[in-house]
């Protein structure tokens, strides 16, 4: 992918792998005492969530968090960096941690103001290392998917016949 230019590319998670993201989650949910763990792409589309959060401000945060994440990076560029890995606001009551989990996957761990933040960098690494390959094998399969596609030749009447 050129540097400055957005992937493209649309995993698709298969019910396997959506189970298997799920049970990762409710595991490191309870036991690092997070509230809610959001797993999104660079587009802001939600792909997974668990905790107490509702789909409807899961997908609402997923939007948010690509933003500031976009955001940052843009800003990491300014400063000279390539890119920015982890962002994390701090507030009175909730923290937010997100840190890519590969070129195209975010990862949102939302915890209370109780845990500090050593701990919360500890396990969104952790989390998103747990997922990191489940993840890379969906998204080879959509690039495999995406060049398989490329490579059919379509002529004239198959554009006709769209009509």
């Amino acid at each position: 992918m050129e540097e400055g230019k957005l992937s493209k590319l649309q995993i698709t998670l298969t019910e396997e792998e959506l189970r298997e993201i799920e049970d990762l989650f409710g595991e490191y949910l309870s036991e690092s005492e997070a509230k809610d763990i959001v797993l999104l792409n660079k587009s802001g589309e939600l792909l997974v969530k668990i905790g107490d959060i509702t789909s409807d401000v899961a997908v609402t945060v997923s939007a948010l968090a690509a933003g500031v994440f976009s955001a940052t990076n843009e800003l990491a560029r300014i400063l000279g960096e390539k890119e920015f890995t982890i962002t994390f606001h701090q507030g009175q009551e909730t923290n937010i941690h997100i840190s890519l989990i590969t070129s195209s996957i975010l990862l949102s761990v939302i915890f209370d103001n109780r845990a500090p933040v050593g701990a919360i960098r500890f396990w969104a690494k952790k989390i998103g290392s747990s997922v990191k390959d489940i993840i890379t094998r969906a998204e080879e399969r959509a690039s495999h998917q995406e060049t398989k596609v490329m490579d059919e030749k379509i002529n004239e009447e198959d554009i006709d016949n769209l009509f």
